[in-house]
């Protein structure tokens, strides 16, 4: 069982994907804002202890310069190839997936 400081609010697997897109990546994302990614078979593995798994950063969000905390500001997001698209309280965002 992974934990995290924040809730899950989405995950999304591209193992589905076909031709250039196909990864065998879930990637998650918490209610404070953070996108992490591994790898699916790592996660599915039971014999993979939680910090044996690859699980990164997938975006850093740069320093946002409002005063107010809009932590859960984001809605959801979707990865396809090598582009990551958020959306949220202020519209939608695109950023290249990060090569491990």
């Amino acid at each position: 069982t992974l934990e995290f400081k924040s809730p899950v609010k989405q995950v999304m697997s591209c193992r589905h994907h076909e031709g250039d897109a196909e990864t065998d990546k879930i990637y998650i994302l918490l209610w404070n804002g953070m996108l992490y990614k591994c790898t699916g078979a790592m996660l599915m593995d039971p014999n993979v202890a939680n910090d044996a798994l690859d699980l990164k950063v997938a975006v850093i969000e740069e320093d946002d310069e409002d005063e107010d905390d809009d932590k859960g500001e984001y809605k959801g997001f979707c990865v396809f190839g090598k582009k990551i698209c958020i959306y949220g309280n202020d519209g939608l965002f695109t950023a290249d997936v990060k090569d491990d």
